[in-house]
């Protein structure tokens, strides 16, 4: 099941709109961008891209290329240019792809709660924050005269109904 999900999310993520001019200095993929993310959140390790470099160099492959079909790992900030100018509904979109194959597989049934409805539980966190650098896509929010940039994230997890 795990190498149908994401051959279907590296499809997806292979259509994603690359808005830079073509040039013989382009090095990353968007779609390897959007793959090495979703990498990070998979493993829910916040160092991950740095120990797959270490692991290509080591050993001459890593769990980004076998695991999620990365060819080239961009850096953080290469990351970060790649996929800001996206929007998110664009990337969303990999969601619901998943979701109907999970719907489809019947591994979604065990998360049902009252009257059908899935049980989901929500948590935020902020995983970029700076008085100083910024882009378009920030939240703003003001602290006394100053202008405070952040990124933040609502991850929605299923849950089990209790028994």
């Amino acid at each position: 099941m795990f190498e149908k999900l994401m051959a279907k999310i590296r499809q997806r993520f292979e259509q994603l709109p690359d808005e830079r001019k073509p040039s013989n200095r382009t090095t990353y993929r968007i779609s390897d961008a959007a793959l090495s993310a979703f990498g990070v959140f998979f493993m829910q390790s916040p160092s991950f891209l740095a120990y797959q470099r270490e692991m290509q160099r080591r050993k001459g492959r890593d769990n980004a290329q076998q695991l999620f079909g990365v060819h080239q790992i961009p850096s953080d900030n290469q990351i970060r240019n790649l996929l800001d100018p996206l929007a998110p509904a664009q990337v969303g979109e990999a969601f619901w792809d998943v979701y109907a194959l999970l719907h489809e597989a019947q591994l979604l049934k065990e998360h049902v709660g009252i009257d059908g409805n899935l049980l989901c539980g929500m948590d935020g966190t902020q995983y970029f924050s700076s008085a100083a650098l910024h882009c378009a896509n920030c939240t703003q929010k003001q602290k006394g005269e100053r202008t405070h940039y952040s990124h933040s994230v609502i991850a929605p997890v299923l849950a089990l109904p209790l028994s």
